[in-house]
């Protein structure tokens, strides 16, 4: 009897290995292009220049400008924080239909465009204004560090606040700003965690009293992981301090790759947008402000790194199963009336101050108002840009359903590493890399613009995929599997049927981001008139400008769109996934 050649692999098999390839070739192409490629580039920035790696080695002004950085975002993730908790409790214990309405609002209000947020708030500060001054004369000085702030604020009352460029007022106000716009963040990961609970210890823990502290003790990581979570996101705007010259790193990070040098009296950070007096001297050599660019921001990076490593551990300590079990828990478990009615404030407080002020501020206030005036303005620049974030949104899309259909190791990890590093270095690495004569073709259109986009938030649309991994779908898997369906077989009819609500949001979600990212569109689109986000950051400046008003009401209500849209195919994808998975056979090892 002859033996059989080692070489030799069965059609069956090959043909399976070959379907697991072709399913799973778009998701890498993606993350390979747009993720890994920029940090090879970072990477090699690094190791190949002294001064860069020097700056693992703080001296005094990276060390208060990393502090401050830090101080400012941290504060605005702590007052994130504390607003969602009591949201959380809602959305994790509430029922009815007013809990389902919240879990659509609070993550669509949270795609809001940063920029224009802010605005809304500024616009709030400058209507209020008149009505302060009972308060006394004392101005505020700035300090180094966000803990100053805070401790002026609390032991040198009475005040009179001025709300001038970089003052203590302002930065509170750019705090306030962040941590009103993040705080569905902590709300959303604390009620997951509420929704996860095992019930019969929360139901022990109120024969025992100690409901409260039991409860508090079980989301003490979900807790960090939201402060940790929102500390990063915040340190990654650089949109909200910019337009009053406030310096911290991403501010920074800008201002060395428009000009080469750090900002200073004579190199201010507002002096970057030609609407303002001054300027910075300009450096030819884009490689070497390329450069300095990374070598600021790495201390920060450091930094992100860390958080990371926090968040994910808060993340882990979150008691966990596959499923959502909403619905199980007991009346005694219910949301109390307090919290609802807390929650509903907040929203007033967070959504519609803004949102109000915007209106308000206009010349001919709310009757001014036209949206078909302000389309027929607008219209063009909306349409780019909602034309560049459907590009983004498809391919994640295709990335999503390559995920679900084959997973990749790793490819959520870098996908992942690639967004903590930031709109703005991703744009820098992207422009280094594309802008090139030999690739003219994808730096002057919108091609290099997705691949930024992709490379910040495709990690949703892998995370929709990696959803389809979990045990009820393994199951799922294991009944296809009889039939000797392989991953392309077995995802086009089991998988992509029965999981494409949820795969579908996670490429909205990434379209509807791409809408309203401020940081790498400004690097990358400066001078495009085709998107309108870098026209709002020039008009960002003047106040109670009607264009910049008009212009953000617009945004705002576009970017609604895909967010509603993506919001009630999740919910809508895990119900299918709930109900398709009860009645699934169970397989036999035999």
């Amino acid at each position: 009897m002859m033996a059989p050649d080692p070489a030799f692999v069965p059609a069956s098999k090959s043909a399976d290995a070959w379907s697991a390839r072709i399913t799973a070739a778009p998701a890498v192409v993606i993350v390979l292009l747009c993720s890994v490629l920029p940090l090879l580039w970072m990477s090699a920035v690094i190791l190949a220049n002294p001064n860069v790696r020097a700056e693992f080695s703080l001296d005094a002004f990276r060390a208060g400008l990393l502090g401050r950085t830090l101080g400012y975002n941290a504060a605005a993730a702590v007052i994130a924080t504390l607003m969602g908790v009591p949201a959380g409790f809602v959305l994790g214990r509430g029922r009815g239909m007013l809990t389902k309405v919240l879990w659509v609002i609070m993550p669509a209000a949270l795609l809001l465009p940063s920029l224009s947020y802010a605005y809304g708030w500024s616009q709030f500060v400058r209507i209020i204004k008149p009505g302060l001054r009972w308060l006394g004369e004392t101005e505020f000085h700035v300090p180094a560090v966000a803990f100053f702030h805070l401790k002026a604020i609390a032991f040198h009352l009475p005040i009179h606040i001025t709300f001038r460029p970089n003052g203590t007022a302002d930065v509170f106000r750019c705090i306030w700003s962040l941590g009103s716009w993040l705080w569905a963040v902590p709300a959303g990961l604390v009620g997951l965690s509420l929704r996860r609970m095992d019930t019969a210890v929360q139901q022990q823990a109120v024969l025992d009293g100690a409901l409260r502290r039991v409860t508090f003790r079980q989301l003490r990581g979900p807790i960090i992981a939201s402060i940790a979570i929102v500390t990063v996101l915040a340190t990654q705007e650089f949109a909200v301090y910019e337009p009053t010259g406030i310096s911290v790193v991403a501010t920074e990070v800008r201002m060395v790759f428009d000009t080469g040098s750090i900002s200073s009296p004579d190199n201010s950070i507002a002096a970057v947008n030609p609407q303002t007096q001054g300027g910075g001297i300009k450096s030819p050599e884009q490689p070497a402000r390329a450069a300095a660019a990374v070598a600021t921001a790495t201390p920060l990076l450091l930094a992100t790194v860390l958080l990371a490593a926090v968040a994910g551990w808060g993340a882990s300590q979150a008691s966990a199963s596959d499923t959502l079990t909403v619905g199980d828990w007991p009346p005694i478990l219910d949301a109390s009336r307090w919290t609802t009615v807390v929650t509903l404030l907040l929203i007033l407080l967070n959504v519609g101050v803004p949102v109000a002020s915007l209106i308000g501020s206009l010349r001919n206030g709310i009757w001014g108002l036209s949206i078909t005036r302000m389309w027929d303005e607008f219209g063009p620049q909306v349409q780019g840009a909602m034309q560049v974030a459907a590009e983004a949104a498809a391919l994640a899309t295709i990335a999503a359903m390559s995920a679900s259909g084959k997973w990749t190791p790793g490819l959520l990890a870098l996908a992942g590493a690639s967004f903590l590093v930031g709109g703005q270095l991703l744009a820098i690495g992207l422009i280094r890399i594309y802008n090139r004569p030999g690739l003219a073709w994808a730096y002057d259109c919108s091609v290099v613009p997705v691949i930024a986009y992709l490379g910040r938030f495709g990690w949703l649309a892998l995370t929709a995929g990696r959803g389809a991994w979990s045990r009820p779908w393994r199951e799922l898997r294991e009944v296809a599997s009889v039939d000797g369906a392989g991953a392309l077989r077995a995802a086009a009819s089991v998988v992509w049927p029965l999981a494409w609500p949820t795969l579908l949001a996670g490429g909205l979600m990434v379209g509807a981001l791409s809408l309203t990212e401020v940081p790498a569109t400004v690097l990358l689109m400066p001078q495009r008139p085709q998107v309108l986000t870098p026209t709002l950051m020039t008009w960002v400046h003047m106040s109670r400008y009607d264009p910049m008003i008009e212009a953000s009401l617009m945004m705002m209500m576009t970017v609604l769109i895909p967010a509603l849209a993506a919001v009630i195919l999740t919910g809508l994808g895990w119900r299918r996934t709930r109900l398709s998975t009860l009645n699934v056979p169970v397989v036999s090892p035999d």
